[in-house]
């Protein structure tokens, strides 16, 4: 009866370990950060055994561009801790080819609806800890409900067990994000929508608590990207509505007595972290080593504010342009599918539509992906991406005259991926 217990935990804990994981990176960040990184440790041991095989994309490219700036960044300051980097760079590319390799519909719906418990559970922590004021000890740490910053005040603003304010921001916008995208499949199947909207606005009140400003604005801006999918004309009108009367709608932002100092302060952070690239032009300083070159100029700082300068800054032009690189593969497929209405596979559409340009949106004024907790999530958002827009008409070419590159020439007539999978294989696969 033990074995038997036993045989059922493993197989569940093998079967579920992803989910898992993610719920623990809200629960317990630490542990659950660990738990996903040891999942891409050992694909990547099992790539290295050739038990697997291993795609190479813009995606693994980055990745693979930016294990090796920690790697020059290293042995260029002669400092062996960079290298803990280093092993975080290995994790993500192993959870990214592991989830790539493996993603289905059914694997992709519980993953939104763990990010969606876990802002609701990011909202509802935040509140008890900030009425308790619970004091900074291990157990904080643990459990992600600590503040970690610098120059920020924490106080009375909602950071759950994110650590930051703008962390959890970032993380409830994403959950906000597939409420939205439920709320446009509702609307189309005519199902109700009252659960949907009650949680939307109470994800709303939750980043206006944060009080981060970049959060606000992005979620605005997300509103009007959902208009634009509902109804174009209107999202039209709502958005030049919204640039006629921008001054007031910046009075709804939190801290907009701060924006005109923030501004200044943001713009002294931005050139000194050129200025950082400028003098580690090649490996950067990884993220690991931001702070201590940025104490050169008087402040603590842990990183550039600006997702494009804190990548050329912490991994040097090699993770740089490799961020590049991703970036335009990725706004290339986005502007293609948000232009052109494609006809396989639109289950997903929205959800990605709505999510990935927070990247971009939040990454103008801060860096949320310095937080290996909201990366490894992320990572695991553009491994579904890359997966669910592989069969797109001119990434399938392009995968073809690699082959026909690799293979002298020597062009082998087979079927389609999709026409070699079983009917069942094509309901699940995203």
């Amino acid at each position: 009866m033990i074995n038997l217990q036993t045989t059922f935990i493993k197989e569940y804990l093998k079967k579920y370990s992803v989910e898992i994981g993610i719920l623990l990176c809200f629960i317990l960040p630490p542990i659950g950060i660990l738990w996903l990184m040891v999942i891409g440790w050992n694909h990547l041991n099992e790539v290295i055994n050739f038990k697997v095989s291993f795609s190479i994309n813009t995606t693994s490219f980055f990745f693979i561009c930016m294990a090796l700036a920690t790697t020059g960044a290293a042995l260029g300051n002669g400092n062996g801790s960079y290298l803990l980097a280093f092993a975080m760079i290995l994790g993500y590319l192993g959870l990214y080819s592991f989830i790539k390799d493996r993603v289905t519909i059914s694997l992709f719906s519980r993953y939104k609806q763990l990010i969606i418990i876990g802002g609701v559970y990011l909202i509802i922590i935040g509140n008890i800890v900030n009425q308790l004021n619970v004091p900074e000890h291990i157990f904080g740490l643990l459990t992600g409900t600590t503040f970690i910053g610098t120059s920020e005040d924490a106080s009375g603003r909602l950071f759950g067990s994110a650590y930051n304010p703008n962390f959890t921001s970032f993380l409830l916008l994403i959950s906000l994000s597939f409420l939205l995208a439920d709320l446009l499949k509702r609307l189309q199947e005519r199902r109700s929508l009252i659960p949907t909207l009650s949680l939307i606005l109470f994800f709303g009140a939750g980043i206006f608590q944060t009080e981060s400003r970049t959060g606000v604005a992005t979620m605005f801006i997300m509103f009007i990207l959902f208009l634009l999918r509902l109804a174009p004309k209107i999202g039209i009108y709502c958005l030049s509505f919204m640039v006629l009367v921008n001054i007031h709608i910046l009075a709804l932002i939190p801290r907009s007595e701060q924006i005109r100092s923030s501004s200044f302060v943001r713009k002294e952070i931005w050139e000194n972290s050129f200025k950082i690239w400028k003098e580690h032009p090649y490996f950067g300083t990884t993220s690991l080593g931001f702070y201590d070159a940025y104490a050169h100029f008087g402040e603590p700082v842990p990183h550039a504010h600006n997702i494009l300068l804190g990548f050329f800054s912490e991994y040097g032009s090699v993770g740089g342009l490799g961020f590049l690189l991703v970036f335009t593969a990725i706004s290339f497929k986005f502007c293609y599918l948000f232009l052109i209405k494609w006809k396989k596979k639109k289950v997903l559409l929205e959800f990605f539509l709505l999510s990935l340009p927070i990247l971009l949106l939040t990454g103008i004024f801060d860096h949320p992906l310095v937080s290996p907790q909201t990366t490894i999530l992320i990572v695991i958002l553009v491994a579904c991406w890359d997966r669910y827009t592989e069969r797109l008409p001119f990434v399938r070419k392009s995968i073809f005259s690699l082959k026909r590159l690799y293979t002298k020439g020597v062009y082998l007539k087979q079927k389609p991926v999709s026409q070699q999978m079983t009917k069942t294989e094509k309901n699940k696969s995203v």
